[in-house]
């Protein structure tokens, strides 16, 4: 456990230092920030947009740090040949994998929380302003009031549930996370980028994959009736079906977001969360195995 802990914080350091990240970071915060000048160009609910804005910009931004700062971790050890004087150490090759994993996602989570802070102050800013309050003083009570709801999560009604929120959010990108160790432990830093930007798109649109299926299923069985032929289900139908059982379901995850936004409430299933620790241990399972067997000459 020392050794995992040793290269998590090791890899936490020398990924604060990766210029790409405050990059990213700076345009989240911007974003979050304005959310309340661009939510004045809306007709409907202002503080949705802000909270919609909000989320986007965590979540999206979150999984941006994940790709490009994480694709690059155990590729840039084997390019500098770092890796022959870990691996020559007593270290085993699942404790320095594990060792970047965790220190990737202690980078993601300590980013969601620096967003998460800003997020929190612009709702009760807008909150403050909608209601007319002061400039100084609103935005005093803004800051305030952020760093009250990073503990007390339900001190105040216009941030209700939302750290509940977040907390899904963490483990989604937790998911992320393992792919860009995964697909960074056999290939290039820009093939593990695509793979990696393709997995989180495929598990958003799971649902959607599963539905696809369902209509391709459909459709052949008219086409079956029609015919007056046996049922034979198409290429297209398994592909789908396939695909949907082994991507992510990150949908099951998105769904809190849109509760939050939309209905002020937040349905958690502890299943869900379940689902997300086992899925990811079984990619981080994988990960091992592929780099266990990864011949560095």
């Amino acid at each position: 456990m020392k050794e995992i802990t040793a290269i998590a914080l090791n890899t936490f350091k020398e990924a604060i230092r990766n210029r790409i990240l405050y990059v990213i970071l700076i345009f989240a915060l911007l974003l979050i920030l304005f959310s309340g000048v661009l939510s004045q160009l809306t007709i409907s609910d202002r503080l949705q947009l802000i909270k919609s804005l909000g989320f986007a910009a965590i979540n999206l931004f979150g999984v941006a740090i994940a790709v490009f700062v994480g694709v690059s971790l155990v590729y840039n050890e084997l390019e500098k040949k770092t890796i022959y004087t870990i691996v020559s150490k007593p270290i085993g090759r699942w404790q320095f994998l594990l060792g970047k994993y965790f220190g990737l996602l202690l980078t993601v989570w300590v980013n969601v929380l620096i967003m998460t802070l800003f997020f929190l102050i612009s709702v009760h800013y807008n909150v403050g302003a909608m209601q007319g309050g002061g400039l100084a003083s609103t935005l005093l009570a803004s800051i305030g009031r952020g760093l009250l709801n990073l503990v007390a999560w339900n001190a105040f009604e216009p941030t209700q549930n939302l750290m509940f929120v977040i907390v899904v959010t963490c483990m989604e990108l937790a998911i992320v996370t393992a792919f860009a160790i995964l697909f960074s432990s056999f290939s290039t830093p820009t093939l593990s980028m695509f793979f990696t930007v393709l997995t989180f798109v495929a598990g958003r649109l799971n649902e959607h994959i599963i539905r696809f299926a369902d209509t391709v299923l459909e459709r052949a069985r008219d086409e079956a009736l029609a015919a007056a032929a046996p049922l034979t289900k198409p290429f297209a139908y398994w592909f789908a079906i396939g695909a949907a059982h082994v991507v992510p379901n990150l949908g099951a995850f998105h769904r809190s977001v849109t509760q939050a936004i939309y209905q002020n409430e937040v349905t958690l299933w502890p299943g869900t969360i379940l689902y997300g620790v086992l899925y990811t241990a079984g990619i981080l399972c994988l990960a091992i195995l592929i780099f266990s067997r990864r011949n560095f000459k």
